[in-house]
């Protein structure tokens, strides 16, 4: 999350790399000395968004020299490395990563001041190898470092700061209440002292000491506390500095948090009190010329583009956030949902070996580095998936427990396409159905539009029928593709006036049912998927059921959206 430490060294390792692209090989067999580098590429980005490698699978390898002082420890810190991936230094494997969304640190052994990074990305599909990734996902999946890379430099024998998250009370959040929960790493050293700083104001309150595991737990009170809202998102900081034997600080660490509460009571959602009503898209962090690593001025265009349609509500599918994405959201007044990587998960994906312990590492890494963030308001996992079947049942109950552990500020839930065979509602807060009615199977339907009101009643019906009418729902998925610029007087499946009269009525028959707490339509702008069998039903290789185009041209659909939205 952003924050300037000034105690902190950091290095932000963006910049040209040493590369290589090998199409044969694997990541077990890489080893550093067998690959000699014949290119440079940016990072973050991902090399086969460039024109050189565009397509191609195989093994993408980048190389960097980095340099840690004497008397310091370095830590990497990996945003996100797509899809499987290894990190050597000077010549020794360090980590090995599954998915290509989670976040990951790596600590550098003791060695010479001038370092070797290689770090070998592998963009194929292999399912036994990485089965949090597969080839049917409904949107391209890229190779690279495809987010930041940070080098941190940390004082070596000394306790330092591992995390920091700061949780709003339930109850007097809006008077500035909020928890602390800082945790240290080297623990078994000694224990620091601790000085501590909110909006700049020190915290002149006794402190509990760290326990023996390198926790610190204690509520403080923020000064002239404003409320984060979407029409208000206002941010305060807290700083942590750390005080060896002689009172003097070494180390720092910061983050800007929001007060705020969500709840799920009697069927309805909650924010700070007041009734919400969720008015959004799903968004793929994605675009032409740079695929899945978004500059940050699109990121921001993308926000404004939705809060000038009346959006107050942005799905992060399917899977972990950019945090530039999330602080713009936090300064911008835009709720979230967070999800891990998921993508319909079957049958032989949950009776894989590896699945379970690879995506509870990866839902851990999401709430670990995104807690602080106020725009968040709901976790996510496995869209689509195989709720209403039993063999998937340990999975949603491990993942949803974990998310309740870690955070129980924020509300849990999952997108099923199963809405009457789901079996997992209980695990949920917030029920949320994906369902395209007037879009998939009714092309002989004389007037396909007439089936979306009369869907999501059934849906709803048989929600509470089953003994759900306490929890929440929301339409998490609903469109219709349309490719940009055909406009014909047929208004057929494709045209932008089909597409703009179904999210029309979708928008309307949601608003209208007191029971539906709000939409997050599919999708905000159209995204790569891929050919052969998908192209059938994706023309141009490209999910078209976005508002607006890649480029994000607005379609007819746009002012539709609008009209529903700001009307609200």
């Amino acid at each position: 999350m952003k924050y300037r430490h000034t105690l902190r060294q950091t290095q932000n390792l963006g910049g040209l790399w040493d590369f290589a692209f090998l199409e044969t090989g694997s990541l077990d067999d890489f080893t550093p000395d067998a690959f000699t580098p014949d290119d440079r590429v940016l990072v973050p980005g991902a090399f086969d968004v460039l024109q050189k490698y565009a397509g191609k699978r195989g093994l993408g390898v980048y190389r960097t020299t980095i340099c840690v002082p004497e008397g310091m420890r370095g830590v990497l810190l990996f945003e996100a490395v797509s899809m499987g991936s290894r990190v050597w230094v000077d010549g020794k494997m360090l980590h090995a990563n599954g998915c290509g969304y989670a976040p990951f640190a790596v600590e550098l052994p003791d060695g010479p001041e001038k370092r070797e990074l290689v770090v070998v990305t592998d963009n194929r599909f292999d399912f036994e190898a990485r089965p949090m990734h597969d080839t049917y996902f409904d949107f391209y999946q890229y190779g690279g470092i495809i987010r930041v890379v940070t080098l941190l430099l940390l004082p070596e024998g000394k306790p330092c700061v591992k995390t920091l998250h700061l949780t709003p009370d339930e109850k007097d959040y809006a008077k500035g209440v909020v928890h602390l929960d800082l945790a240290l790493c080297c623990a078994d050293a000694f224990k620091p002292q601790l000085r501590l700083s909110i909006c700049g104001q020190p915290v002149e309150d006794a402190l509990p000491d760290f326990d023996a595991e390198g926790h610190l737990r204690c509520t403080l009170t923020v000064k002239d506390p404003k409320v984060w809202s979407p029409d208000a998102p206002n941010l305060h900081c807290c700083r942590v500095e750390l005080l060896d034997e002689d009172g003097e600080a070494y180390d720092d660490a910061g983050t800007r948090f929001g007060l705020r509460r969500i709840e799920a009571r009697d069927g309805k959602l909650f924010l700070n009190g007041e009734e919400l009503e969720l008015r959004g898209y799903n968004r793929h962090e994605w675009c032409p010329m740079t695929g899945p690593s978004t500059p940050v001025a699109q990121m921001y265009e993308d926000i404004r583009l939705m809060r000038e349609m009346g959006c107050n509500f942005v799905r992060g599918s399917h899977y972990h956030q950019d945090q530039q994405f999330l602080d713009l959201c936090d300064e911008m007044g835009m709720l979230v949902w967070e999800e891990n990587l998921g993508w319909g998960q079957r049958e032989k994906t949950f009776k894989h070996p590896a699945f379970a312990g690879e995506h509870l590492t990866a839902l851990k890494s999401m709430v670990e580095i995104s807690f602080n963030h106020p725009s968040i308001i709901m976790w996510g996992f496995l869209n689509e998936a195989d709720s209403h079947k039993d063999y998937a049942r340990a999975v949603f109950e491990e993942s949803a427990k974990t998310l309740k552990a870690m955070d129980p500020s924020r509300l849990v839930t999952y997108a099923t396409m199963f809405p009457e065979e789901d079996i997992m509602y209980d695990l949920v807060d917030l029920i949320s159905v994906n369902s395209y009615p007037g879009w998939y199977g009714c092309e002989n339907v004389k007037d396909p539009l007439s089936l979306i009101a009369p869907r999501f009643e059934e849906i709803l019906k048989s929600i509470d029928e089953r003994g759900f009418a306490d929890k929440p729902v929301i339409i998490s998925e609903t469109g219709a593709e349309a490719l940009y610029g055909w406009r014909e007087p047929h208004n057929d499946f494709f045209s932008e006036a089909y597409q703009a009269k179904y999210l029309a009525e979708a928008c309307r028959a949601v608003f209208a049912h007191s029971r539906i707490s709000g939409v997050a339509l599919w999708h905000f702008s159209d995204v790569r998927t891929y050919g052969g069998g998908h192209s059938l039903m994706r023309p141009r290789t490209y999910n078209n059921k976005g508002t607006f185009d890649e480029y994000r041209r607005p379609k007819q659909a746009h002012e539709a959206v609008s009209e529903a939205f700001r009307g609200r």
